[in-house]
């Protein structure tokens, strides 16, 4: 991947997802596509058509082009089927359904597992996250080839916005404890390699710094959300996999990933360690 070509946001007309426009305008892209799912046939295509030059008209970023898209079907199908040629999702996690529940069980959590760009999921609701300048990427890694799908997007952003990246790996055994993972997992591309943790970070970082990339390293011991949450600080990026359609993996949707969306005080995207 050499740069961002289009970004996708869907929007239901609430605020709280089209809170995702201003990170959607703040990360470099050439195209932004602002994409309303309908449920209905016409004539309320007319009215989401309205809706979505409405927004797209209040803020045009210089050197964006702003594309806007209406399908009809079910919400995470439609974002789904449409991000086919997407470089990243950038979304809220809470839209117009309100309520006190995350969205991210449901549209959010259906398209992070099954769409084939990443997704960033911002938190909204009561305790949203707030719009700011990206300041540093962190990487959350354990080892394994399948979290190393986190560092070709964190590498470009990193560029992109001259900002450092920080590499944080959670100690094995107490995080299998704590997050109710079998001690004896067969071996496969989600397995962490037989490598100490500050050895292995050290490695990544050096690599990272030989292509012009500043990169930090820390490790830590516990359950793996809180100490991941424990490294984040204001303007932080937070990049990890998940699992999406295969097997359970490290970084699963609906524990350590819905943990880190429900709390910590980031932006979170999130790359399907199943990928192509």
């Amino acid at each position: 991947m050499t740069g961002l070509d289009c970004i996708l946001v869907p929007l239901d007309g609430s605020e709280r997802a089209e809170a995702a426009l201003d990170w959607a305008y703040a990360l470099p892209a050439q195209r932004v596509r602002l994409l309303r799912v309908c449920l209905d046939e016409p004539p309320d295509t007319q009215a989401a058509a309205r809706y979505l030059e409405e927004v797209a008209a209040r803020v045009r970023p210089a050197g964006r082009t702003i594309e806007t898209r209406i399908t009809h079907g079910g919400p995470a199908e439609g974002i789904v089927d449409d991000a086919t040629d997407a470089d990243l999702i950038v979304m809220s996690t809470q839209g117009a359904g309100g309520g006190g529940r995350l969205l991210f069980g449901s549209v959010a959590d259906r398209v992070a597992r099954h769409a084939p760009a990443p997704t960033l999921l911002l938190r909204a609701g009561h305790h949203p996250v707030a719009a700011q300048p990206v300041r540093r990427i962190v990487a959350a890694l354990d080892g394994s080839l399948a979290a190393e799908r986190a560092l070709p997007l964190a590498t470009l952003l990193a560029k992109q916005l001259e900002v450092p990246i920080h590499l944080v790996s959670v100690s094995n055994e107490v995080t299998s404890q704590a997050e109710g993972e079998s001690e004896h997992r067969p071996r496969d591309v989600s397995a962490p390699l037989d490598e100490a943790p500050d050895a292995y970070l050290g490695r990544t970082a050096t690599s990272l710094q030989a292509l012009d990339v500043s990169a930090s390293t820390e490790i830590r011991s516990g359950p793996a959300a809180v100490e991941v949450m424990a490294t984040l600080g204001s303007g932080d990026l937070l990049i990890i996999t998940t699992h999406g359609q295969g097997a359970a993996r490290r970084w699963q949707i609906g524990n350590v990933a819905e943990k880190l969306l429900r709390q910590a005080a980031t932006p979170v995207v999130l790359i399907r360690a199943d990928s192509p």
